[in-house]
């Protein structure tokens, strides 16, 4: 799973990054052979679903009233926690490629669990 390391510009660039991300976690879920990994890479795609489709109705919104400055970096705090949540994501993925629950240590285990509650 690669996502860019470089945040978006912009509310386009955002969407896109999303969407690029949804879709590598998506990947990952699909690919892992880790079923707790699986649940990880899922919840954080349903998490930047639902932060892509907030910023796609501001988007319908800010067409027909002004958003608020804070209304905007509210939204845009968002994303910065559902990127990083993605980023979180990208190093379990590396750390896993590759190996099956039993390869992993008790502590990798245990930390896949706090990410899944």
């Amino acid at each position: 799973m690669e996502t860019e390391s470089q945040r978006p510009k912009g509310r386009d660039g955002t969407v896109s990054a999303l969407n690029a991300t949804i879709e590598a976690l998506n990947l990952a879920k699909e690919f892992s052979s880790i079923t707790p990994a699986k649940a990880v890479f899922g919840s954080v795609s349903v998490i930047l679903t639902v932060i892509k489709v907030s910023l796609l109705v501001s988007l319908f919104i800010d067409c027909r009233l002004k958003c608020t400055q804070d209304e905007m970096i509210n939204q845009m705090d968002y994303v910065e926690l559902g990127m990083t949540c993605a980023d979180v994501c990208t190093a379990l993925d590396r750390g896993l490629n590759g190996k099956t629950l039993k390869d992993l240590n008790n502590s990798v285990c245990e930390a896949i669990k706090q990410l899944t509650t």
